[in-house]
């Protein structure tokens, strides 16, 4: 449903969104940040630009910056920037000329297309970053991606990887 491309925007938006810096991020930070491919990620960059959710500045300081502030700009805006688009299913997918009408399937298709559509038009940056029980989505506190991971193992199986190893 959602392109890479998509995915990529959407991740770079959150990024900007996030930052406490009132100053235009580089694509080689953004790229490191959520970890996308600098080359890609500047196509992407410039697509949210071109359709006025981001801006860009050229030279030295110069880098991209949302637009607008967070709650001004939903995930549907970014996705539709980026190329994605909810598909509708407007009549008969199967091309059956006696269907005028969306049968049963079809009519409960749309009507979640529409439900999705909906939510994300409805969905601010903001809304992502400030998430239930105060998880943010791809950012530590300070705005980047976590790169470490810890796992907990069980004392049982420390106990035993510990006794193997002497």
């Amino acid at each position: 449903m959602i392109s890479q491309t998509s995915e990529y925007a959407l991740r770079a938006a959150l990024y900007l969104a996030a930052r406490t810096e009132n100053t235009p991020a580089s694509a080689v930070e953004i790229s490191t940040a959520i970890r996308v491919p600098v080359g890609y990620l500047q196509k992407v960059l410039r697509m949210l630009a071109r359709d006025g959710i981001l801006t860009a500045q050229r030279g030295s300081g110069g880098g991209f910056a949302l637009a607008k502030v967070p709650t001004a700009i939903s995930v549907l805006d970014v996705l539709n920037a980026s190329d994605t688009q909810i598909q509708r299913i407007e009549r008969c997918p199967l091309g059956i000329e006696g269907h005028t009408r969306l049968c049963a399937l079809h009519r409960m298709l749309d009507t979640e297309m529409a439900r999705t559509e909906s939510t994300f038009a409805s969905t601010s940056l903001s809304d992502l970053l400030d998430g239930e029980g105060g998880v943010r989505p791809l950012c530590d506190p300070s705005g980047k991606l976590p790169l470490t991971l810890a796992i907990d193992v069980p004392s049982e199986v420390e106990k035993r990887v510990d006794t193997e190893n002497r």
